[in-house]
């Protein structure tokens, strides 16, 4: 037996809302979708910068095409994600280096049911990670935030601290180490990626 597809009552409602020209609508809509894509930027091996625009040209691409959005065929998070994902080939498409991200760690970013910069619980987390970040030598410190921040590959990571691939291997798992050590500390329990 087939159920009946439910609309998101809120996408459809903010749509309508942006559509009908209420102030402050569209900013409604960026402020709770352009975090997820931003991240997921980032997460793809964009710079800060470049995700910036990468999202400022979804947003602006998301606005263009609000009158197609159909809330029965789906969530507003995934009809988003679909054009930002769109603006990222086509940006890789320029790219020289393409290799050197992670799509499957850049797509947890979109498919994660929790909004990754804003979830409440998970400041205190995020606080106790960077300052364990912040506790590395400077070449952990790159080798993780070329990994994990700009999630380039292992071997994307060597090309770009200038390093052999099982060197790269070999750091990171000496920064696992101390992280889980730093982090346990802090009270901090989990899995380190």
């Amino acid at each position: 037996m087939f159920r009946a597809r439910t609309v998101n009552e809120d996408d459809a409602q903010l749509v309508a809302r942006c559509l009908s020209g209420e102030n402050g609508a569209f900013d409604a809509l960026y402020q709770a979708y352009a975090p997820r894509a931003w991240a997921y930027f980032l997460r793809s091996g964009f710079s800060r910068p470049d995700a910036d625009d990468l999202a400022q040209e979804t947003f602006s691409r998301v606005f263009r095409s609000l009158a197609t959005f159909d809330a029965t065929r789906g969530a507003m998070r995934a009809w988003v994600a679909t054009i930002a994902r769109n603006v990222a080939r086509k940006r890789w498409g320029r790219r020289a280096q393409a290799e050197n991200f992670d799509p499957a760690l850049a797509e947890d970013v979109l498919a994660g049911g929790d909004d990754p910069v804003s979830t409440a619980g998970r400041d205190e987390e995020i606080a106790a990670v960077r300052d364990c970040i912040e506790r590395l030598e400077e070449p952990l410190r790159q080798i993780v935030r070329l990994r994990y921040v700009e999630g380039r590959t292992t071997r994307g990571v060597g090309v770009a601290a200038g390093m052999p691939e099982a060197t790269v291997r070999s750091r990171l798992a000496e920064a696992h180490g101390r992280l889980r050590r730093c982090l346990e500390g802090k009270g901090v329990v989990g899995e380190i990626p």
